[in-house]
């Protein structure tokens, strides 16, 4: 009689153990195809600077953009009237320091770089974990579906030697097949500059993602973050949403 070995066996009665990682990473990587897709793109943003004082500065911000992303590039429509309203504004400011500007502040918020994370997420989500280590995983769900969820600890971008300590955390929901279904970033920062100047940095990102043909998007992001230096205080808050059409 032929014995049968012992891993072998164990293959044959015990389930295969999925690697999320893994399958996270093939679904980035099939997710960047270049589909076609146009639509809007929403900003609405806040910044407070001296929080917390009867001084305290708010400047809103707020603007829309079309768009149109495919095997050509990203394109951002920036039509007149807008860019009108953007001008008068800020002739406003001229004559009235206090003035509020929120669509120019709305349209300085909103350019390539911010609308090319909510279009091509897979590229960026990608840069993260390339410098992130895992530091676990657990069954969770993400708007009522079952999902993964992975944690990794984030390194430091570029080293800073003002920046004395550094914490990052970087959460990933992820469905059955691999495909990220939302994210969750969050960094602090506390160091010393010139000596006698210390600071505190803290921001916070949230994406929620979804599928458009072969490729990843992003329908919403929240932006927070908080700091404080050389007896200043500020917050910022920006939500931006992208709508297909």
């Amino acid at each position: 009689m032929r014995l049968i070995p012992l891993a072998a066996l164990l293959l044959t009665v015990l389930p295969v153990q999925a690697d999320t990682l893994a399958d996270l990473k093939a679904a980035l990587q099939r997710l960047q195809a270049e589909t076609p897709i146009r639509g809007q793109v929403t900003l609405k943003s806040e910044n407070r600077n001296n929080e917390g004082k009867d001084d305290a500065e708010v400047q809103p911000g707020q603007a829309q953009l079309s768009f149109e992303d495919g095997p050509q590039g990203l394109r951002l429509a920036y039509p007149q009237t807008l860019l009108n309203k953007a001008l008068s504004e800020d002739q406003a400011k001229d004559q009235d320091p206090k003035a509020a500007t929120p669509t120019a502040n709305g349209l300085r918020e909103l350019g390539y770089k911010e609308v090319r994370e909510l279009t091509r997420p897979a590229e960026v989500l990608s840069r993260q974990l390339a410098r992130a280590t895992l530091k676990g995983e657990k069954a969770d769900s993400w708007q009522g579906k079952p999902a993964k969820l992975l944690s990794f600890e984030l390194q430091q971008r570029r080293p800073d030697k003002y920046v004395k300590k550094y914490e990052g955390q970087l959460d990933v929901w992820v469905a059955a097949d691999g495909t990220p279904l939302a994210a969750r970033s969050t960094q602090k920062i506390s160091g010393r500059a010139m000596v006698v100047i210390s600071f505190e940095m803290n921001s916070q990102d949230e994406w929620h993602f979804a599928v458009s043909g072969e490729r990843l998007v992003v329908t919403r992001k929240l932006t927070t973050g908080s700091g404080s230096g050389a007896g200043e205080k500020g917050q910022q808050r920006r939500e931006f949403a992208l709508q297909l059409s």
